[in-house]
């Protein structure tokens, strides 16, 4: 029964950086989608392109302050600098770079070496305690 909860524990852990970066991709979708429909669409005149621009602007702010909201409210400031931080950053290529080889070339090695680097990560990014 224990085992379970740890497990369900475990995958939502490291699902987080995972929807992180995917919320991350699709901003970055939508930011290019919206670049070329504005490259590809009928001419307007300055008037407008210019009310667009300002509409476009204010539409990727609001979607970036939504975004950096949702963090933060489940995050401390200090977890989000730990995350920003250096090694932060470091840790967290690292627990990306063995899920993904995890995921590309299942086994026991790469799964206890996911394990490890994506806990140390979480470690760090809760309690700030660094790896041995």
């Amino acid at each position: 029964m224990l085992t379970g909860g740890f497990e369900d524990s475990m995958m939502k852990s490291r699902l987080f950086p995972v929807i992180t970066a995917t919320v991350a991709l699709l901003v970055a979708f939508c930011i290019g989608f919206l670049f070329y429909l504005s490259r590809n669409s009928q001419p307007v005149d300055p008037g407008e392109a210019e009310e667009l621009g300002e509409i476009h602007e204010s539409n990727l702010r609001a979607m970036q302050q939504g975004l950096e909201d949702r963090v933060a409210g489940a995050m401390t400031s200090a977890q989000q600098e730990r995350m920003q931080s250096p090694l932060g950053l470091a840790m967290f290529r690292k627990c990306m770079e063995w899920t993904e080889f995890n995921d590309n070339h299942p086994g026991e090695t790469a799964a206890l070496n996911e394990r490890q680097a994506c806990t140390e990560y979480r470690q760090y990014v809760t309690s700030g305690i660094t790896p041995d």
